[in-house]
C-alpha cells in the first residue's frame, strides 16, 4: 500500500558530539566551538520535533468534502433536464473542466471531491483517474462514492473494491482521513450487515481504510467507520435532524466518524421519479442554515451535497442564476469549521448522552408503497439517552422475511429481507406481534412479523406506533406514546 509522507513519523536522531577524553582540559576556543555545536544541534532537534508535530496534527484536520458527478455530456444542458445552467457549460470527459472545478473548490476551502463511481472500466473510472492526476498538483484530493447497487453479485462487488484498493488508493491524491484512504458508500443497504462484515474481512482485513456509510440504518456501524445522510433536503427541521443523527452515530461508538451534510437546496422535479420534490434555496439562506446546523453538531467531517448534481438541483458550482454566491458562502463557513478543534472522545460521549431538543413533531401514518408522510398525533418528549454504545446486532431475522406496509398479512408486500438480517426496530404493534423497522426502500418504515425475529424477549421496550393508537380511538389530546427511536419522517427514496 502506498503511504504519503504524512503516513510516516519523523524520527530525529540525537546529535553525536565529539568524544572527550577523561579529565581532558579543553581550551576556551574549543569549548566555545563545542557549545556552539551543541546549541545548533539543540535548535535543529527542536525545529524537527516541531515540524514532526505539525505533520502529525495535519493528518487529522477537519476535512470538507463535496459530492461530484462525472457523467454530464452535450445533452445535459437543456431546460427540460436542469433548473439552472453552469456559467461555463462542459462535458465531464474534459480535463480542463475538471481542473477548473478543482481550482474553484479549492479556493472555497473544499479539500476533496467524492466522485460517484460506477465501477472499473466505466467512464466514471477514467474520469476519476484524470481527477487524481490533476488534484495531485493542486493540493487537492479525491475519493469515490462506491455505488453498491451497481453489482449484481457479491464477487463482482468484492472485485470492484479490490480494484479500488489496488489501483486507485495508491495514488498520492486519493483522499485520506487520519492517514487512511477514505471511501464513501451509496446504497450499502443492498447487502446485510453480516454480508458487509464478510466482505470487509476479505477486502480490508486490517482495517487500513475508512468506510463511511449512508442512509437511515445505524446498524451498519458494526462494520463501517462513520456515517452520513446523503440528503437533508427532506427534513422539516435540518437543525434537529443533524443534531439527532450526530448523537445516533456517536452512541454507536466514540470512534465512529460523524459526517455532517450541508445542502443549498434541492429540485429534481424535471426527472421522472415518483417522489420528486423541490426544497427552496431561499437565496442562500437554506444553505446558511444547513451550515449553522452542521457546525452545531461538531462533526468529524463535513460533506457538501453537492458540487455539481445539476439534475437534482443541489449544486454549488457557479451558475447563471446565482453566480459565485454559493462559493462565497462555502468559503465563509469552511473557515469557521476549520477553526473548530475536532471533538475529543470525551466530548463525543458527552454529546451523545445529551437529548436533542425535540421540535413539535407529528407521527407518521402507516405508509403504503412510495407513500408520503402525513401528520397525526404529536409524540412525547425524548428520554435522555445514555452514553453506553448501543448493541447494534440485537434483533435479526431467522428466516427470509416479507416486509409489509402495515402490521398484518393483509397489507401490501414491499419486499423481502434475507435470513440473519440485522434489524433497526422502530416500534411495535399493540400486541407485539408485528415490528416496525427502518426499511430503506419504501416510505418511512416497513412491518415484519415478530414471530421470525430473534431474540423473542424485550419487544416491549419498543413504543407502540402512534398511528396505530389513533386508529384504535386515541385522540391528539391523549397522553402521548413513548417516542420512536427514529424521530424524523424519512425521505421516500430511502
Amino acid at each position: 500500500m502506498h503511504k504519503s509522507a504524512k503516513g510516516y513519523k519523523c524520527i530525529v536522531p540525537h546529535a553525536k558530539l565529539p568524544e572527550q577524553a577523561p579529565h581532558a582540559i579543553i581550551p576556551p576556543v574549543l569549548m566555545a566551538r563545542h557549545n556552539s555545536i551543541r546549541f545548533a544541534a539543540f535548535v535543529l532537534l527542536v525545529t524537527l520535533v516541531l515540524l514532526q508535530t505539525k505533520s502529525i496534527s495535519a493528518e487529522q484536520p477537519p476535512r470538507v468534502f463535496a459530492f461530484y458527478y462525472a457523467w454530464f455530456d452535450e445533452q445535459t444542458w437543456v431546460p427540460s433536464h436542469v433548473a439552472d445552467m453552469p456559467v461555463e457549460q462542459y462535458v465531464s470527459r474534459d480535463g480542463n473542466a475538471i481542473a477548473r472545478h478543482i481550482d474553484q473548490a479549492n479556493g472555497a476551502g473544499i479539500d476533496s471531491f467524492v466522485v460517484s463511481w460506477l465501477g472499473p472500466g466505466n467512464p466514471t473510472d477514467e474520469r476519476f483517474k484524470m481527477m487524481l492526476d490533476l488534484a495531485g498538483g493542486k493540493n487537492f484530493s479525491a475519493t469515490i462514492d462506491f455505488e453498491a447497487n451497481q453489482y449484481g453479485s457479491r464477487d463482482a462487488l468484492i472485485n470492484a473494491l479490490m480494484y479500488v484498493r489496488d489501483r486507485l488508493m495508491p495514488h498520492g491524491a486519493f483522499a485520506r482521513v487520519n492517514g487512511k484512504p477514505v471511501l464513501f458508500f451509496w446504497r450499502q443497504q443492498v447487502r446485510s450487515v453480516d454480508e458487509w462484515a464478510e466482505i470487509r474481512n476479505i477486502v480490508d482485513p486490517e482495517r487500513d481504510q475508512v468506510w463511511i456509510a449512508e442512509g437511515v440504518n445505524i446498524a451498519y456501524q458494526r462494520v463501517f467507520d462513520g456515517h452520513h445522510l446523503y440528503s437533508i433536503a427532506w427534513s422539516p427541521d435540518v437543525n434537529y435532524t443533524l443534531n439527532d443523527w450526530a448523537k445516533r452515530v456517536r452512541r454507536a461508538g466514540a470512534e465512529k466518524l460523524w459526517v455532517a451534510t450541508v445542502m443549498p437546496g434541492y429540485d429534481d422535479t424535471r426527472t421522472t421519479r415518483a417522489g420528486k420534490f423541490a426544497r427552496n434555496r431561499q437565496d442562500g439562506n437554506f444553505y446558511r442554515n444547513a451550515w449553522n446546523a452542521a457546525l452545531s453538531t461538531q462533526p468529524d467531517l463535513l460533506i457538501i451535497n453537492s458540487w455539481n448534481e445539476w439534475v437534482e438541483g443541489s449544486m454549488i458550482e457557479p451558475s447563471v442564476t446565482y453566480g459565485e454566491l454559493y462559493l462565497e458562502i462555502t468559503r465563509e463557513f469552511v473557515a469557521r469549521f476549520k477553526a473548530q478543534p475536532p471533538p475529543s472522545w470525551e466530548e463525543k460521549i458527552a454529546r451523545a448522552a445529551t437529548a436533542t431538543p425535540r421540535p413539535t413533531r407529528t407521527a407518521t401514518v402507516i405508509p403504503t408503497r412510495r407513500a408520503t408522510n402525513a401528520p397525526t398525533a404529536t409524540r412525547g418528549p425524548s428520554p435522555t439517552p445514555t452514553a453506553t454504545p448501543i448493541e447494534l446486532a440485537a434483533y435479526r431475522t431467522t428466516e427470509i422475511l416479507r416486509v409489509r406496509a402495515g402490521p398484518g398479512t393483509n397489507f401490501e408486500m414491499l419486499g423481502k429481507l434475507p435470513r440473519e438480517f440485522v434489524l433497526d426496530v422502530l416500534a411495535r404493534s399493540e400486541d407485539s406481534k408485528w415490528l416496525a423497522i427502518a426499511y430503506p426502500d419504501f416510505g418511512s418504515l416497513g412491518w415484519i412479523s415478530a414471530e421470525f425475529v430473534t431474540p423473542q424477549n424485550g419487544l416491549e421496550q419498543f413504543p407502540i406506533e402512534p398511528s396505530l393508537l389513533l386508529q384504535n380511538g386515541a385522540t391528539e389530546n391523549s397522553a402521548a406514546p413513548a417516542p420512536l427511536p427514529f424521530d424524523d419522517p424519512l425521505p421516500v427514496w430511502y
